[in-house]
């Protein structure tokens, strides 16, 4: 029997693939957003995004450290309602996760909402615990912050010991792995697991491979 007893998921491009057309357009406003904010071209900012996100670890810290305070229209727009269109439902997803025994919770640096809109369409919604550790909780922090990590333990109701962590996001899985615990890289992003961490963290390309992990721990 395996030694994790709860299970901690990211949202975005770890519950649904990271092939999702949803992703890319996430992306794309949060380019459109902070182009507004900073008066250049988008081409400018997606460069200099990519600079400024290994100082800051999102977004909208790297907005906020520029003086921005309008977090929830950056959110409004990031994230609005009709953002749903371009996510594809998953018929196969609700009975994997209910063959899933751990109680499970999202943990998300998006706000609530936008995780509500996901699970909803992909009906899984009451599949996880009701609480949802969004970016609004976390002091609008988020991964890979402690303070994000330890709420949704708490939600949780676990360990370090016995919660595993999934995210396709190897910055924010060794955040976690920081702090002792154990987690599952989603995905195929190059990334070499630091000798480190070894036994700490593990890698499959969906979540669909979970249980083999789980065998394992």
């Amino acid at each position: 029997m395996s030694k994790i007893k709860h299970l901690i998921f990211d949202l975005d491009d770890t519950i649904y693939p990271q092939s999702s057309r949803m992703s890319s357009q996430i992306l794309r406003r949060i380019i459109e957003y902070s182009a507004r904010f900073f008066n250049k071209s988008y081409d400018e900012i997606l460069e200099i995004r990519k600079a400024e996100l290994k100082k800051y670890v999102s977004t909208l810290w790297w907005l906020k450290s520029n003086g921005f305070k309008n977090d929830e229209e950056y959110f409004s727009y990031v994230h609005p309602a009709e953002e749903i269109k371009d996510l594809d439902f998953d018929p196969e997803l609700r009975p994997f996760i209910e063959s899933l025994p751990q109680p499970k919770v999202i943990l998300t640096n998006s706000p609530s909402e936008h995780a509500e809109h996901v699970l909803e369409f992909l009906k899984v919604r009451d599949l996880f615990n009701k609480t949802i550790s969004d970016i609004r909780r976390n002091d609008l922090r988020g991964k890979p912050f402690d303070i994000s990590y330890r709420d949704a333990l708490s939600i949780a109701g676990g360990s370090l010991e016995d919660t595993l962590f999934l995210d396709d996001y190897p910055y924010y899985i060794e955040g976690y792995a920081k702090l002792g615990g154990l987690c599952c890289l989603v995905g195929d992003a190059p990334y070499e697991i630091p000798q480190e961490y070894k036994n700490q963290i593990f890698r499959i390309k969906t979540i669909y491979e979970l249980p083999s992990v789980l065998e394992k721990l």
